[in-house]
């Protein structure tokens, strides 16, 4: 699965992530008459525009927040309409990032004259009551002969030479009481405030001395500042000292790192996976921080090692830190996310898989637009998911979406586009519909000759596909050539101890197993083991894949002690690595109720089928391929057990979801319409049988060819109804069909095609009589 998802691992330098800054947006607080604060009220809606980035908008309660990549930033604008900000120099001034909020003050224009004009009666009433107290003092003193005639008119004219002065302290005034917003003063400024804007200057005055010396704070506030420069140096010589030993722990990071993974590569090499993996995910312990890292270690741990609980925790750990250094909404959690997937793709999972794969295709739209590499990988990887979901329509749709997509980003000679045109044809063979795989692994075939080497590994994916699928067709000598220029390859740029070729070994074991030569499926079975067992370890689905064979074998050489030994440890495997509801689990339950059925025990044979049965309704639910095939197996064991109505049964449940699922054109399809026929045929409703052969019949013959083997087989169980309905010459006319196919396909010496030139024989004399 792992080569036709294609997960790729992207690499790229880390960035520092962003702080938040918090602000709140309000009106003033003012004093009221009585020197009580009212407080101002916060206000929704308003927009504050940050240089350099897009304007965030208040919430209901007057809050906002924005990123601030840095430690400095500058505010643009603070608006709501019908609102002006109270203090404009708020737009000019540079901040620092804080942990309190910023606070911007905005008043409607009518509130803001009020403010003012209440601030300039408090501030003129004031200057009047001192006016009118000097001039008191002034009458005073003259009355009292303290001061001559010419000094009082002097004291007087400076007095009001002075008053005129005071427009200035007046405007001065106004516009800074009128800004003050009294809900960010303590209690004791605002008390301050209050007697001097009132003109209790006394009180002013005596409250202002409360707090001590002004030359003594200000002596302690130089001392303070002598104190923290001192500290100030000492610290930067700490932070000097600091920087250049973290210096030195990255360059010993570094260093150690390169060594993890040398010691990795030098395990790698011994297909030492354990002591490999340790390595990668020492190199991980380095810094939990890089997501690089982290995925090196899950993908190493997935692939080779098969312990999806491990890899799952790093490719999550590596989403966490993503999402905090690039934000939702970039490659590299797109590829965490895809890469997760994959692992619930591999458990069989396949609910979480999808949710995995499309959150990763919307985060790749979002980052790269339409039309990008990373948009059809994520099309594929979907389209395989709803291939082994068994949800084929689907799966077309998107496998297809991602051909398009690479033929107009590469062109139609692209490896990518080659790709694509393999997968397809993968999904053609999940179906049934051999002819069809065959045309598009073909085409994969031909762009990768065109555009690589003639040793390329993917020329060699290509001939394996195709060698597989003349298998399935009967077409041996054909799948042979394939599957050996698949081996070659391999064997010539991996070596002899590489997985792929022991993944060649196992299916030449197909092409002799066809044959009927079960000891060089041993032979090729025990050496595809050998080389899974060394390089990925004893409980790897893989080596599970290859005690299933060999069971298999021995089953057939008629040693059934140790083909169920090594079937029961295959099943062991898979249980223990994928867990008990896992698609592969349910298959090995079908291959051995598959076996019990072939030793004629055939209560242990529905027990297997109904575990598979149980599985598959469980994970696909109730129409879907796979449990159509549990169905027909189930109903197989019945009608090998001569009870044929309930083998009649399944069989109809496998054709009605067959029919939903695959077609009415569809191999499969026509194989439960032959089975349906047989259940009829053993009941002796013939004319019913008839129909459902004929059915057959049409399905293999558009599908498959008027001369593939299936038609032939097709024509021997129409001939066999006529035969049963005293039609004799109807029935030596099909079987006469079936001989001529059966004959090429064969030869004269085969059992099946001496079988049919009996039953000719018998009834051209019965004929002749």
């Amino acid at each position: 699965m792992k080569n036709l998802l294609m997960i790729l691992l992207c690499f790229s330098t880390l960035s520092v992530s962003a702080q938040t800054q918090q602000g709140i947006v309000k009106t003033k607080g003012r004093l009221s008459s009585n020197g009580q604060v009212i407080a101002g009220q916060r206000l929704s809606g308003a927009s504050v525009q940050v240089k350099g980035r897009n304007a965030v908008v208040t919430k209901a309660n007057g809050t906002f927040s924005f990123p601030v990549p840095s430690s400095k930033f500058s505010i643009q604008s603070v608006k709501k309409q019908g609102y002006v900000l109270v203090d404009p120099e708020a737009t000019s001034r540079q901040y620092n990032y804080s942990s309190n909020p910023l606070i911007f003050v905005l008043e409607t224009p009518s509130q803001m004259k009020e403010d003012k004009l209440a601030s300039e009666r408090n501030i003129r009433r004031t200057l009047e009551r001192q006016l009118h107290a000097r001039e008191d003092e002034i009458e005073a003193l003259k009355e009292q002969n303290r001061i001559t005639q010419k000094e009082y008119h002097e004291a007087l004219q400076k007095l009001y030479a002075d008053q005129e002065s005071n427009e200035k302290l007046i405007s001065d005034m106004v516009e800074r009481y009128s800004q003050i917003d009294y809900d960010q003063l303590d209690e004791f400024n605002q008390r301050i405030s209050d007697c001097i804007l009132n003109g209790r200057l006394t009180e002013a005055d005596s409250l202002l001395r409360s707090k001590g010396d002004m030359p003594s704070r200000i002596a302690a506030i130089h001392q303070a500042e002598e104190t923290e420069a001192a500290e100030a140096a000492e610290l930067a010589k700490r932070q000097a000292l600091l920087e250049a030993s973290k210096s030195g722990t990255q360059a010993q990071k570094k260093d150690a790192a390169r060594d993890c993974y040398s010691f990795y590569e030098r395990f790698l090499v011994e297909h030492q996976n354990d002591s490999a993996a340790y390595y990668l995910e020492l190199r991980a312990s380095i810094d939990t921080t890089n997501v690089e890292w982290l995925n090196d270690a899950g993908q190493f741990i997935d692939d080779y090692l098969a312990n999806y609980p491990i890899a799952l925790k790093y490719y999550q750990q590596a989403l966490e830190i993503a999402q905090l250094q690039f934000g939702e909404y970039s490659n590299w959690t797109a590829i965490c996310y895809d890469n997760i997937g994959g692992v619930y793709f591999s458990l069989g999972d396949y609910s979480n898989a999808l949710d995995y794969y499309h959150t990763a295709l919307a985060i790749r739209e979002r980052v790269f637009g339409a039309e990008h590499p990373d948009i059809a990988m994520s099309y594929n990887n979907i389209g395989m998911l709803c291939c082994y979901n068994g949800d084929y329509q689907l799966a077309m749709d998107y496998l297809v979406k991602a051909l398009n997509m690479r033929e107009r980003i590469y062109g139609p000679t692209h490896s990518d586009v080659a790709t694509s045109y393999d997968n397809i044809g993968g999904l053609y063979s999940e179906q049934g519909n051999d002819m069809k795989a065959l045309e598009y692994h073909q085409k994969a075939l031909d762009i990768r000759k065109q555009c690589l080497d003639s040793l390329d590994l993917d020329i060699a994916l290509s001939c394996n596909n195709i060698g597989m699928t003349y298998l399935r067709i009967n077409e041996s000598i054909k799948a042979q050539e394939y599957l050996l220029r698949a081996l070659t390859i391999r064997e010539t740029v991996l070596g002899s101890d590489h997985p792929d070729v022991a993944s060649s070994y196992n299916n030449i074991c197909s092409i002799y197993s066809r044959l009927g030569d079960h000891e060089k499926v041993l032979d090729y079975s025990f050496k595809s083991l050998a080389i899974n067992v060394k390089t990925k370890g004893a409980m790897h689905p893989d080596v599970a894949m290859n005690y299933n064979n060999i069971g298999m074998a021995y089953f057939s050489l008629g040693n059934k002690e140790k083909a169920f030994e090594y079937i029961l440890r295959s099943l062991d495997i898979r249980e223990r690595v994928l867990g008990t509801e896992h698609k592969d689990v349910a298959l090995l339950y079908n291959n051995i109720g598959g076996l019990y059925n072939k030793e004629g025990d055939y209560v242990n044979a529905l027990v297997f089928h109904e575990k598979a049965l149980e599985i598959r309704k469980n994970l696909f639910g109730e129409e879907n391929a796979a449990v159509a095939q549990s169905y027909n197996n189930i109903g197989s064991v019945y009608f090998d057990a001569k009870e044929y109505a309930q083998a009649l049964e399944y069989y109809v449940k496998a054709l009605d979801i067959r029919k939903q699922v695959l077609g009415l054109d569809d191999p499969t399809t026509a194989i439960s319409y032959n089975n349906v026929g047989l259940a009829l045929d053993e009941q002796g409703n013939y004319m019913k049988a008839l129909e459902c052969h004929f059915k057959a019949l049409d399905i293999r013959k558009h599908a498959l060819g008027s001369e593939h083997k299936d038609v032939a087989t097709s024509y021997k169980h129409i001939a066999y109804v006529y035969y049963e309905l005293n039609n004799y010459t109807k029935s030596l006319e099909y079987y006469n069909k079936s001989y001529e196919i059966y004959k090429k396909e064969y030869g004269m010496e085969h059992p099946k095609t001496q079988n049919v030139k009996d039953n000719i024989d018998y009834i051209t004399q019965l004929l002749e009589e």
